[in-house]
């Protein structure tokens, strides 16, 4: 991991990108020359979804330009969304025409590319909507006095966490019949996890907690080692993977091991953007390889062993680059399908009955046996058609912020969402200010996982959300908590020790 030297505490650092005129003016020249030398180059391009699909990147040009011109700090959340939504509003809908990839459990009443169209004036007004929430002047803080993190606490809770954990995953492995029971059930017999929703969240908290109360305990000493440092961050990621990975689960291996890259940005090393695009370059790989072990199974290792190419497994279970990048990484053709169902009136909306179950998961089905219809079932009936779920069809799309959001409350929900999306990002760069500008342990910790939460929200539905805060946000949440609430004999209750 290629480092850069360390920011002089306290030093001004600018976190959120500027969005002057001239900016937006020079996104727009560069993204409408590149839309129309696509649209020369490819006949199928030359439709009408054309304009507002680069209009939706003019409105988010300017925060990456400025992001490029390294006028803003590298991990601003506002320019990662930014980078983020240049592939999801842009370049997703391109490459879904160019290419002709779509799902197919449906297809659009007026056409594929007349239904990326709609959803793309819906995108243009809503990130409209959302460049008006970021431009809103924010109020001057009135906190008082905080309480600092006593940096010694923090450690002995965080060692207690970590341990519950290590003995929660221990119990599970041991339930499975030891190692290889365990890797047996993660590879092929995940339908025996049914019902262990807690001993899962305890079992996979621990890693990211561990190298959380590492990082903190011994910053100063990685930050003049980076070898140890990358180290460290290779072994968490080695040890997420085998904990949370091997069921099948990306987000559980790749949104923690990014945690942990801002975790070292904050308390340890800045990194440079070429150390970012190192990290994306990576997660690609890892996102198209997953892929094939996910469809496959074990039987990925055969590529190994030169039984079988990359080629041939990804024939066979169907997971190629267009899948990684259209599939995992857009949403573009399943909004555009819902809300082409909301237009045609085969869709109704819920009333917000997936975000009322989204919760609900953390709930044992013994505890709570009815609950209201979840995104499954919703979703189902969405693409297949009204009584869909109960005739036994299973839909497991991700349908991200916005198409979660038409899925609900219809097209004003859509819009909606990215007011939603504003706020937070809103939210994300004030605890990204504190934690680049200030001391408090307790900004760089959070600040880490709301980025995290911020620039993926896009791909993300609510139950997402939920499950990743269970794992990961909420052990940190609780162990900073208890570190604040611990009595600290000799010391102000305004600075409990240690640099905040």
């Amino acid at each position: 991991m290629t480092t850069t030297a360390i920011r002089r505490p306290g030093a001004p650092a600018r976190t959120a990108p500027a969005d002057d005129r001239g900016t937006t003016a020079l996104a727009g020249v560069l993204l409408s020359m590149v839309s129309i030398i696509l649209a020369t180059v490819d006949p199928q391009l030359r439709h009408w979804f054309l304009v507002p699909v680069t209009i939706c990147a003019v409105l988010l040009g300017a925060d990456i330009i400025e992001w490029l011109r390294r006028r803003c700090d590298v991990l601003d959340p506002q320019a990662l969304l930014a980078l983020m939504g240049l592939h999801f509003f842009y370049v997703a809908p391109i490459l879904h025409v160019v290419l002709d990839y779509w799902m197919w459990e449906t297809y659009p009443s007026d056409g594929w590319r007349d239904s990326l169209g709609a959803m793309a004036i819906l995108n243009m007004a809503g990130l409209a909507v959302y460049r008006v929430i970021l431009s809103m002047r924010s109020r001057p803080s009135r906190r008082g006095p905080h309480r600092e993190l006593n940096e010694a606490v923090f450690q002995r809770a965080g060692v207690a966490a970590v341990m519950l954990g290590v003995t929660a995953f221990a119990a599970e492995v041991m339930m499975f019949g030891g190692v290889q029971g365990f890797l047996t059930t993660m590879t092929s017999n995940r339908t025996e996890l049914a019902g262990l929703g807690w001993m899962l969240i305890v079992a996979e908290s621990f890693p990211l907690l561990a190298f959380a109360v590492a990082v903190v305990r011994w910053r100063r000493p990685l930050a003049e080692r980076p070898a140890v440092l990358v180290s460290l961050w290779l072994g968490f990621a080695a040890v997420q993977f085998v904990v949370s990975g091997v069921r099948g689960s990306r987000n559980n291996t790749v949104w923690p091991v990014l945690v942990g890259v801002i975790l070292i940005h904050y308390l340890v090393r800045r990194i440079s953007r070429k150390t970012l695009a190192g990290f994306v370059a990576g997660f690609a790989v890892f996102m198209y390889a997953y892929g094939l072990y996910k469809g496959a199974g074990t039987d990925v290792l055969e590529i190994i062993n030169g039984r079988r190419t990359v080629a041939e497994v990804s024939d066979r279970t169907g997971r190629d680059v267009p899948t990684v990048l259209l599939g995992d990484l857009g949403r573009a053709d399943i909004q555009a399908a819902i809300l082409d169902g909301l237009r045609s009136g085969r869709v109704e909306p819920v009333m917000g009955a997936t975000y009322l179950a989204a919760p609900l998961i953390a709930v044992p089905l013994g505890v709570l046996p009815d609950r209201p219809p979840g995104k499954v079932a919703v979703g189902t009936d969405a693409l297949y058609g009204t009584g869909a779920y109960d005739a036994g069809l299973r839909s497991s799309r991700v349908y991200g912020i916005t198409g979660e959001a038409l899925l609900n409350f219809g097209i004003g929900g859509g819009l909606l969402s990215f007011a939603v999306l504003g706020l937070l990002v809103r939210a994300a760069r004030r605890y990204c200010r504190e934690a680049l500008r200030g001391d408090r342990t307790t900004a760089k910790l959070l600040s880490a996982s709301l980025t995290v939460v911020t620039i993926s929200v896009l791909s993300w539905d609510a139950d997402n959300l939920v499950w990743f805060s269970l794992k990961h946000v909420l052990p940190v949440v609780l162990v900073i908590l208890v570190t604040l609430t611990w009595p600290t004999a000799g010391q102000s209750p305004h600075r409990a020790g240690g640099a905040g």
